[in-house]
């Protein structure tokens, strides 16, 4: 950043005289350099940079004709503000350089109006930014980590190990320790990923790793179990169906790394022969195990999933529809359709995504309306604090704004003193430009946010005395200007959902919970109805709370713990994993045959909908809780377990297993409530 700076500053200022496209040049490369959040490998920052240029000179212009009128241009920088902000619907490499882009309107909005400068500043930002991208792009790039495709490959194949060694009963077969398998699973999480290359784009190919991946850490954890739980008598038919998830994968494996489609694999025949064979078989003799077959058969429907999402992903909307239409409902989808419908699910004041947008919308517009009625003469400081110190909560904003205030003041000292000892002499300030800009970009992010704030003074105050003669007033003003923007920033997140996600984390979690109660009892009741082909639950409302959930749990995780929080003791990161579960059972369960009437005993019936109903008056009583609305489970008192489970009806092992997984969620969701205070949670 700082080679790109100073080639672009010295060439603009000294070489074509040039000082307004110097100041862009100059700025440009912080906009898309510090304020943006670009991150992967330097030719995906480089490529980041390219993309986001024409936006930027697209804004360059608008803010520079806006400038005509105070009131155009605080419109302006609503719209933008807002704009940019929600843009995280789209995922983090569309929102990464949204902060940056929106400094391009802050810096062309303020007086003087000058359209006759826009060739100045539209050429010295294309500048500026075209220099930063052959920077990121040359000068020490960093290397490629390794993408969700290749981690998803990885995963499969070793899938594919495990299926074979457990479908020749651990005799053969290459063998993994659980540790690794972990670490493999581990590695799908997106928080594992830059921000940049993460699957969360609304996109066709984004939703489809996104969903292979979830369903690749299910696959590796499900066939881990399998190895401690096989039975000690040989199962025939649960190791072909285990053949057939090896085989899958490791098609899907193969067409992971060539980036080709996978040739069909024979998970989806050998699920339905299995179901054949294991109902005929219920009516010679009992099932061996009916927990392992069914566990077996979960395994495989999550092989399943894997092997069409890949599909989905390498081979886009030319795949036609996928069947279950409820789990793949994207895959014929018309792109602008999935962007739509990801916009239209955030647009509710529910989304801590819209709260932010308004937010920030609310407070740089504020913010320019003060400055354009107080003629601010660097009114542009007032937006820049706004937008770089407003947080989620009031409690961090002002924590911000402390530190802020504290490092501008002691950086406008300083700055002031090296104003008055050095006087008017430019050239001084021109060879003092590197250095300090490289300890203000290399520096600041290490040493906290009031280091940067005084060493952003600093060098602000080295770049306008080049541009004309400065005095110590100049740091005043920055001063002036930073604690307007402060002020500005704290009343917008005191009026504006001033607690963060905390609140909403609560809503999105309880109306989650609800939403999986009520599809425990819709399959339960579903599979006690009689024979014949079924179809999904509908899951639409759950897979809705799932993401709001999801957003809200990941804007939680970045704030800070407030005193209210301390001794919590629900796990929201497994109430997400409920969601999950449930949605996963509501899909496939249903999808086989449902069992015979004739089959089922009374006393099993009675207790397949006695273990539905007890958990999903849980799941409710925790939504309640979460709400604040009523008690919650006590985990001193565990769910009643299981009953032993139906061999003669194998279609209620599947819902029995399904069932237990979900009560052990529960169980993991209060865990924190019985360890001591003070420990750590998982």
């Amino acid at each position: 950043m700082t080679v790109a700076v100073c080639a672009g500053f010295y060439a603009c200022r000294y070489g074509l005289q040039r000082p307004v496209m110097s100041v862009y040049a100059l700025f440009g490369v912080i906009a898309l350099g510090v304020l943006s959040r670009m991150t992967g490998s330097g030719r995906a920052r480089s490529a980041g940079v390219v993309r986001a240029l024409p936006v930027a000179l697209t804004l360059t212009a608008v803010g520079t004709l806006l400038a005509v009128h105070t009131l155009t241009a605080v419109l302006g920088m609503v719209v933008v503000g807002f704009t940019f902000t929600f843009s995280a619907v789209a995922g983090p490499r569309v929102a990464g350089p949204s902060s940056g882009l929106q400094l391009c309107y802050i810096l062309a909005c303020f007086p003087p109006y000058a359209p006759q400068q826009i060739g100045d500043r539209l050429a010295g930002l294309a500048l500026g930014m075209g220099l930063l991208a052959a920077a990121e792009r040359w000068l020490l790039p960093e290397k490629p980590t390794r993408g969700y495709r290749t981690r998803l490959a990885l995963a499969s194949a070793t899938a594919a190990r495990l299926a074979a060694r457990l479908a020749a009963d651990g005799r053969t077969g290459e063998g993994t320790d659980d540790r690794t398998v972990d670490a493999i699973a581990d590695d799908l999480s997106p928080a594992r990923l830059p921000q940049g290359e993460r699957p969360a784009a609304p996109s066709r190919t984004s939703r489809a790793y996104a969903q292979a991946g979830a369903s690749a850490r299910t696959l590796l954890h499900q066939l881990r179990g399998l190895t401690h739980t096989r039975p000690d008598c040989p199962d025939a038919l649960a190791a072909a169906l285990l053949e057939a998830v090896a085989d899958t994968c490791r098609h899907t494996a193969e067409a992971l790394r060539d980036e080709a489609p996978p040739r069909p694999g024979a998970v989806h025949e050998a699920i339905v022969r299995f179901q054949t064979a294991r109902r005929r078989a219920v009516h010679e003799r009992p099932e061996p195990d009916p927990r392992f077959r069914a566990a077996v058969l979960a395994a495989a429907e999550s092989a399943r999933n894997v092997e069409l999402a890949a599909r989905v992903a390498l081979c886009g909307r030319g795949i036609g529809s996928v069947e279950p239409r409820s789990l793949f409902w994207y895959a014929d989808a018309p792109t602008w359709w999935l962007w739509a419908r990801r916009v239209r699910a955030h647009l509710t004041p529910r989304s801590v995504l819209f709260q932010n947008a308004v937010r920030v919308a609310l407070g740089l517009g504020v913010a320019r309306l003060v400055a354009g009625l107080l003629d601010l003469s660097h009114g542009f400081w007032v937006l820049l604090a706004v937008l770089t110190l407003v947080r989620t909560t009031v409690v961090q904003t002002r924590q911000a704004v402390a530190r802020a205030l504290a490092g501008t003041l002691a950086g406008a000292l300083c700055a002031a003193a090296l104003l008055t000892v050095l006087g008017p002499d430019s050239m001084v300030y021109a060879a003092l430009l590197a250095p300090v800009m490289i300890a203000t970009f290399a520096l600041g992010p290490l040493l906290g946010i009031a280091w940067a704030q005084a060493m952003f003074t600093v060098l602000v105050s080295i770049v306008f005395a080049q541009l004309a003669p400065a005095t110590w007033q100049l740091d005043e003003v920055r001063l002036l200007d930073v604690l307007i923007g402060s002020t500005v920033g704290l009343l917008c997140g005191l009026l504006a959902w001033p607690r963060g996600a905390r609140r909403e984390l609560l809503n999105a979690m309880a109306r989650l919970l609800r939403e999986c109660a009520g599809l425990v009892t819709s399959v339960t009741a579903a599979i006690l109805t009689g024979p014949g082909r079924g179809a999904p639950v509908n899951g639409e409302p759950a897979s809705h709370a799932l993401v709001l959930a999801q957003t809200a749990y990941a804007q939680y995780l970045s704030e800070p713990g407030s005193p209210e929080l301390d001794g919590d003791a629900t796990d929201w990161h497994v109430a997400l994993m409920v969601g999950q579960h449930a949605l996963a059972g509501s899909y496939w369960i249903p999808l086989y045959d449902r069992p015979d009437r004739a089959a089922l005993t009374e006393r099993e019936a009675h207790e397949a909908r006695r273990q539905a109903v007890t958990l999903s008056r849980t799941l409710t009583a925790t939504a309640a809780a979460a709400d604040g609305g009523g008690p919650s489970y006590d985990p001193a008192e565990p769910l009643p377990p299981a009953g032993p489970p139906a061999a003669d009806v194998p279609e209620l092992a599947d819902l029995e297993l399904w069932l237990a997984i979900l009560r052990n969620d529960v169980h993991l969701l209060h865990e924190p409530a019985r360890r001591p205070h003070g420990a750590g949670s998982a």
